[in-house]
């Protein structure tokens, strides 16, 4: 490049650099001055008192889109004041929406962080707590779509299964916004590549859409695109058709565009190029009207393929030059574009002659293959690790289902033997107390008969009387002493087996060993951690910091080790001196770190 050349060019930068400031420095301070006036206004939440209960935290969410521009602290007095409005309600989805909207703000100002891990994770143990499974499936889907967004993929997947699994045993149906879920479900699918889970969720998303919308439009698609990038052409022109019908009959010309340009596409991957031409044509012209520029480089990069193909060499270079110009600026991620570009550009320098240039620019086509292969492999490694997290999870999900049946089988027989000693139990009463009644009558008849027969034998049938009268006395102390013995035995069995469900509780080893091969499947490094980092600990104090670790309450683990809420402050303590903890140190921070 020559001087003259090289001075120009730096001009040409310069110029566009102070353009770009001057477009710029207005907008920032327009900006700045926006967020200036976003500052805390008490009242703003009042309104919600008169909203219906299904519609208030929709409207609180609204409400509340002014606080992600004001500071930390009035943002925080702001969530602050639709709190108190939610307790004093007892409204428990809009208590679950204020831990969702302050990690909402620390999500939007600080990225991924550790705040807004936490109040996610609140929001689902409140819905837990309360035993509300639709709730704890939406927000459990909510921490999943922050987790993505961020590419903390497999904490995203763990909490999708969480959420698919909670929703589906509400029944689907019965969840507000079901069709959205599964969709922003299949996004997550759809960005790793696994197209399988992702039409699988689309598919599901179309069940709850309604029949006529741009939303439905979009899923079906998104359903074409997941067997185009599976290379199945027949059904991926089966869902682009259905799209643009739709379209059509909503007189959208966006998704018109979209779809033909989608068809397009596959004709061109079929090489049916004739058939492919106005369609891309079109989807362009759309394109560069709408101003997508990520669209508008492909699209002419078919184009230039398409004039390839009919040997229109010129015409392909200008389409090149076009699609060059469009990858450069746009923001968008364009690797593969970049490679089919130079693909292109090297047949069409072959087919001009121009061997050289061909070659360098097929081998800059082959070091951005790979790199996009590096990519792809981190990719396909992403979803190997999601696919064994996922089976990983149904596993667990089985196992855990194989449990409660086992202890509700236990439950179930012990409730039955109970029933069936007390049956018993009725049943001997019962048989002795017919015997006896019919000893009574025999003993009754005998009387009158007696009395008839010896009418004038009076001491006779006084001495026979008082005989019959200590009889009936030793009869009912037999009765008495023979209930009793009956009573005694009922009772023991029924304290016995009593007895046996109060020692249901970790502190025998048996049920320790059974709690401890779950702990270990939730929580793997903890109990080595705790070993290793505190050593001199008993088992009884391991225990207590896997009861402590599970997060709960005095009252819980005192039930469970079957002491007192005061022996458990009490170990808290005596743990604190045996783990060395400064004053200031709270045991369950420290435990959760472990």
């Amino acid at each position: 490049m020559t001087k003259k050349r090289l001075h120009i060019l730096k001009v040409c930068m310069f110029s566009v650099a102070m353009l770009w400031l001057l477009l710029y420095i207005p907008t920032f301070c327009k900006a700045q001055k926006l967020l200036q006036t976003q500052t805390y206004r008490p009242g703003i939440f009042e309104t919600l008192k008169d909203s219906s209960l299904d519609r208030r935290v929709e409207a609180a969410r609204k409400l509340s889109r002014p606080a992600r521009k004001m500071t930390e602290v009035d943002a925080m007095r702001t969530i602050d004041d639709l709190n108190k409005i939610a307790i004093k309600l007892n409204d428990i989805p809009l208590q679950c929406a204020v831990y969702d909207l302050r990690a909402d703000y620390y999500s939007v100002n600080n990225g991924y962080n550790e705040l807004s891990t936490k109040y996610y994770k609140q929001a689902i143990s409140l819905a837990e707590e309360k035993k509300d499974q639709m709730l704890a499936g939406i927000y459990q889907h909510r921490i999943a779509n922050y987790f993505a967004l961020y590419k903390q993929n497999i904490e995203a997947a763990k909490y999708y299964l969480l959420s698919d699994r909670n929703l589906r045993e509400v029944g689907y149906s019965k969840v507000p916004g079901m069709g959205n879920l599964f969709s922003e479900t299949s996004n997550f699918y759809y960005s790793l590549g696994d197209y399988e889970d992702a039409r699988e969720n689309l598919k599901n998303a179309l069940t709850y859409q309604p029949e006529a919308s741009r939303t439905r439009v979009n899923v079906l698609n998104t359903i074409g695109l997941t067997y185009r990038n599976s290379n199945n052409y027949p059904l991926a022109l089966n869902y682009f058709d259905k799209a643009l019908k739709l379209a059509e009959q909503l007189r959208d010309s966006i998704w018109i565009a979209l779809a033909k340009g989608n068809i397009g596409s596959v004709y061109v991957m079929q090489k049916r190029y004739k058939e492919a031409l106005p369609l891309v044509r079109e989807d362009y012209e759309q394109s560069v009207k709408y101003d997508e520029g990520g669209n508008c480089a492909i699209a002419m990069l078919r184009l230039a393929k398409i004039s390839l193909h009919f040997n229109n060499v010129k015409l392909a270079a200008g389409q090149l030059d076009t699609a060059n110009r469009v990858l450069l600026t746009t923001k968008e991620n364009v690797l593969k574009e970049r490679i089919e570009y130079f693909e292109l550009l090297a047949q069409v320098k072959e087919r001009s002659n121009n061997t050289t240039l061909a070659e360098h620019y097929r081998l800059l086509s082959e070091q951005l293959k790979d790199t996009l292969a590096e990519r792809d492999n981190v990719t396909a490694i992403e979803r190997v690790r999601l696919k064994w997290t996922k089976e990983k999870s149904f596993e667990d999900y089985k196992d855990l289902q194989k449990t409660a049946e086992l202890n509700s089988y236990k439950q179930y027989t012990v409730i039955l033997g109970l029933i069936l000693i007390i049956i018993i139990g009725v049943f001997i009463f019962n048989h002795q107390w017919l015997k006896t009644q019919k000893d009574k009558e025999l003993l009754a008849s005998e009387l009158r008969r007696i009395e008839e027969e010896h009418k004038n034998a009076e001491d006779a049938l006084s001495g026979y009387t008082e005989n019959l009268k200590q009889k009936n006395e030793i009869i009912e102390e037999f009765k008495t002493e023979l209930e009793k013995l009956q009573s005694n035995v009922i009772d023991r069995d029924f304290a016995a087996n009593i007895e046996k469900l109060m020692q249901a509780h970790i502190m025998t080893d048996d049920s320790w060993e059974d709690f401890k091969k779950l702990f270990i499947k939730v929580h793997p490094d903890f109990l080595y951690n705790v070993r290793h980092n505190h050593q001199g600990l008993s088992d009884t104090d391991i225990r207590l910091l896997a009861l402590i670790k599970l997060k709960l309450n005095n009252k819980e683990m005192a039930g469970m080790l079957g002491i007192t809420v005061d022996g458990v402050k009490k170990a808290k303590q005596r743990l604190r001196k045996k783990m060395n903890l400064d004053e200031g140190d709270e045991i369950e921070n420290v435990v959760n770190k472990l």
